[in-house]
């Protein structure tokens, strides 16, 4: 997994196809990003730089491969995910603090 840039990130992750349930591992190093195919359990190496990653995040849901028309707005929704552990996006939760769990229709 070599590092790429945010708009080459999307291209390389459809190009391998996930199917839903694959394990995919995102990471981003300033204007760096890098990804994998992980299992639960694996590690994922470091770099050679070392250190922990700005943001990181897992992913095992279903990519909208065949739906291109989709793959921008959800693309972007799950980086805007990832850009939320940072603490400079806005927060992403999406439930007041006074709407208690477990939440139902």
């Amino acid at each position: 997994m070599g590092s790429v840039k945010r708009a080459e990130l999307l291209d390389d992750i459809v190009a391998a196809r996930p199917e839903a349930g694959a394990l995919i591992y995102i990471e981003r190093r300033g204007e760096d990003y890098r990804w994998t195919r992980t299992n639960p359990g694996d590690t994922v190496d470091m770099p050679e730089t070392g250190g922990f990653p700005d943001a990181w995040m897992y992913y095992s849901g279903r990519w909208p491969i065949d739906e291109p028309e989709k793959l921008p707005a959800f693309f972007e929704d799950l980086l805007a995910e990832l850009e939320s552990m940072t603490g400079a996006a806005p927060d992403r939760c999406r439930w007041s603090p006074d709407d208690p769990w477990p939440h139902s229709h």
